[in-house]
């Protein structure tokens, strides 16, 4: 949450227990999540049961038996990070194999989500496409593929509604259409990444390849594509629990033991170089670097990137993938910096919040729209690029816990000229001159849920003796990583803190450190704005000292237990109300 935020956040404890071990820490926390051990454990062998999944054999073999006959293959793969991750995998699987009649066609963001219709009519002498991280519901280009006498597999985690033939919910008619979210698949676990996705079907390509006598070289899955699956996983937000948990910790072992070659340039081009990373590092730094190519550019940068495995290309593309995050983040804050203008000029009174304008990229609204949602409204939030030459809006929506985005555009769907994505986000695209329209739909929609889901609050695990915080209470959480959606990083709470000093830091002087008793230190990003409030309490209160909201971390550099404080109660009115 960003100090300059516009609303105040309330924070919420989730369990009223207080412990009295580290165990009851991690338990409460697990309950928090409704985890349980074996949530938070498995292994890369547990992964094989969701080989089973609803035709992951069939396509298996499907291409496997193309790639016998040599004939040409084209992958088509979404440019954001989880797409492209996805089609690196696949490319690199190729090539180990030696195979080389195929193509990879990563999409403009111009030409919007979904199979291009070029990458079919352009390659009518392919017999098969593969499409990665979409496709569910491309029925006319997969249609022109299949009508070219072309197989076409679709391995894509979007939501397959099981909508009528010709609807806009219809599924394509695929070959093959792997989906957990499919109706008819039976599988255990419906919340992978198209990245998670295509490493299982690669695992399941090599039985096929091995039981079709092809004779072509099998790759070892482990290394590079564990990695790819990763970052890819991370980036796009789906819960880290489970299968995803399996795949983000074991392809966090094979990034920090360099072996991903084009992921490591990459962090080093983000000033990671040395540092152990972490599922933070990958949505923070390495996931929005890959995403920026899509975003301001072409896709297609972040994808010879991930296939490249000549030293200096991989310096240059780095490089490259940096300054385009960096476009990405001014042109961000030029649309953040708008948005707050507007909403100070004509504060929104409804539950949702739908702007747009023609001086906005299409690629940045959608981070633009978290932000927004993060800092400046909290509500649905969807921010459109609208192109006045062709009389039309590209947006990208953002919900809250709570509401489903993709269910609420399903009933705005008879103004909306394409749509698509999860609960969560989704993009859609619209005739401009219905953005008002839409604007009254969502609101009726968000009208619908209760109440209590458009408050915005932070979640505290639980509040925490002092006596507790320590090295073996940081070294337990550490257990509960790689921390993501559906895992999100544990907050605590501390009551009547005591400050034995404060001080402001930073290249910027924009963050606090406070010292707090029993030698504990802690660190508040960003947070230097409530110095004068710290300083002038810690001179006039004699009573019990602030309530903290905090993570709970370990500083390397100086070998100790670190609090980052993200709020402090009390002392700043109700800003922080501490509810149970």
């Amino acid at each position: 949450m960003g100090q300059d935020c516009l609303f105040r956040l309330r924070w919420k404890i989730l369990n009223e227990r207080l412990p009295a071990t580290v165990a009851d820490v991690v338990d409460i926390i697990l309950q928090n999540r409704n985890l349980d051990s074996h949530a938070v454990a498995g292994d890369l062998k547990d992964l094989s049961e969701h080989l089973c999944m609803r035709g992951m054999t069939e396509g298996a073999c499907l291409l496997a038996k193309h790639m016998a006959n040599r004939n040409k293959i084209v992958v088509v793969a979404d440019y954001d990070c989880d797409g492209i991750t996805s089609a690196a995998q696949m490319a690199l699987f190729f090539q180990e194999t030696g195979y080389e009649n195929f193509r990879v066609v990563i999409p403009s963001r111009a030409e919007g989500y979904g199979i291009p219709e070029r990458a079919i009519s352009e390659n009518r002498d392919a017999k098969v496409f593969v499409a990665l991280d979409c496709g569910t519901l491309d029925f006319k280009p997969v249609q022109l593929a299949c009508s070219m006498g072309a197989d076409c597999i679709v391995i894509d985690h979007h939501e397959a509604p099981a909508g009528a033939p010709g609807s806009r919910a219809a599924l394509a008619p695929a070959s093959v259409l792997i989906n957990p979210k499919h109706p008819e698949c039976g599988s255990s676990f419906k919340e992978f990444s198209a990245s998670g996705l295509t490493f299982l079907f690669l695992a399941a390509l090599r039985r096929a390849l091995r039981s079709a006598n092809t004779c072509l070289p099998l790759p070892a899955l482990g290394g590079k594509y564990l990695a790819l699956a990763a970052t890819g996983t991370v980036a796009d937000l789906v819960p880290l629990v489970s299968a995803n948990r399996i795949l983000a910790r074991s392809g966090l072992r094979n990034l920090n033991a360099n072996s991903c070659a084009p992921l490591s340039y990459l962090a080093a081009a983000a000033g990671l170089s040395g540092k152990t990373l972490t599922a933070g590092h990958i949505g923070f730094y390495l996931g929005p670097r890959i995403n920026a190519a899509g975003r301001v550019s072409e896709g297609q940068i972040a994808y010879d990137l991930l296939t490249s495995d000549q030293p200096s290309r991989l310096v240059r593309l780095a490089r490259e993938l940096d300054n385009l995050n960096a476009q990405r983040q001014a042109q961000e804050e030029k649309i953040v910096r708008e948005i707050r203008t507007r909403l100070a000029q004509c504060p929104p009174t409804g539950r949702t919040l739908v702007m747009g304008s023609a001086q906005w990229r299409p690629g940045v609204v959608g981070i633009a729209a978290s932000r927004v949602q993060q800092d400046l409204y909290y509500a649905p939030v969807v921010i459109f690029s609208i192109d006045e030459g062709k009389a039309i809006a590209r947006g990208s929506a953002r919900s809250v816990p709570g509401f489903d985005v993709h269910n609420a555009l399903s009933m705005c769907a008879d103004l909306l000229m394409k749509w698509g994505g999860h609960k969560a986000a989704a993009g859609l695209t619209i005739a401009a001159d219905r953005i008002d329209e839409f604007a009254d739909r969502f609101e009726e929609v968000a009208r619908q849920y209760r109440a209590e889901i458009f408050v915005p609050y932070g979640k505290v695990d639980l509040e925490l003796p002092l006596a507790l915080v320590g090295p073996e209470l940081v070294r337990a959480l550490e257990e509960l990583e790689p921390h993501g959606m559906g895992n999100p990083a544990p907050v605590f709470a501390l009551r009547g803190t005591r400050f034995n000093s404060v001080r402001v830091f930073g290249k910027e002087q924009n963050h606090l450190k406070i010292g707090l008793e029993n030698g504990l230190e802690g660190i508040w990003w960003r947070g230097a704005q409530r110095f004068p409030a710290i300083s002038e309490y810690r001179k006039t209160s004699h009573g019990p000292g602030p309530d903290m909201v905090f993570h709970l971390g370990w500083n390397g550099f100086y070998k100790k237990t670190m609090l980052e404080i993200m709020d402090l109660g009390r002392l700043f009115g109700n800003n922080l109300e501490l509810d149970t």
